[in-house]
């Protein structure tokens, strides 16, 4: 079964009920965005909640990645920004997470490279869409066949988290023809920024998990 992140968490209020609506990560930002949060902030936002936690970062050092992961006891690293392979090594060879790279793509070029240069430093790769208003968190999509015939040879241990654009109306038809390990929303399911709307992220984890 496809597994479901809600991300851009920035209310405990928001994790407690994603985790209890069968969210089976719950993912809070640390790189520059408008959702940003402290690592004090972060840990008030996961207490009490079972699902693994995924910090967002963005050309962060190795140092303070890793230091945060530990601390946090992260379940999920999520990059976000121009990191190299090595440094997604580095990370990944750091600790027990998963490490998963993200990809904004357009075309199926944008996927071969990403990976070719990632599949094997990398526990997953996250495809969204290309936008000029940032990394994350802004609903760009992509068009999905552009992955159709990739998808049938994607390597077997690399998870494909798919992201960008989804909501509850389209995550059963993108898992329908994706098949991605994990889907991925934020803004989707927001009912103003940073403030999860519970009957769409309800919705949207139903529909993920065929409920």
């Amino acid at each position: 079964m496809t597994r479901v992140k809600i991300c851009g968490l920035v209310r405990p209020e928001d994790a407690r009920f994603a985790d209890s609506a069968g969210a089976d990560y719950l993912g809070v930002v640390f790189a520059p965005s408008p959702r940003r949060r402290t690592e004090e902030q972060a840990g008030r936002i996961w207490k009490g909640t079972a699902a693994g936690r995924a910090g967002v970062f963005l050309d962060s050092s190795v140092e303070d990645v890793t230091r945060r992961a530990v601390e946090l006891d992260l379940a999920v690293v999520q990059l976000h920004g121009s990191e190299a392979p090595d440094y997604c090594k580095k990370i990944r060879d750091a600790g027990p997470w998963a490490t998963w790279k993200a990809a904004r793509v357009v075309d199926a070029d944008d996927l071969s490279r990403a990976l070719e240069s990632y599949a094997d430093v990398a526990d997953g790769l996250l495809l969204e869409g290309w936008s000029d208003r940032g990394h994350g968190g802004v609903g760009a999509s992509f068009e999905w066949s552009v992955a159709g015939d990739i998808r049938a040879t994607w390597p077997e241990d690399l998870h494909l988290i798919l992201a960008g654009g989804l909501n509850a109306d389209n995550v059963a038809d993108a898992i329908e023809k994706l098949r991605p390990d994990v889907v991925d929303v934020s803004s989707g399911v927001e009912a103003a920024l940073g403030i999860k709307d519970h009957e769409a992220v309800k919705a949207f984890v139903d529909a993920a998990k065929g409920r």
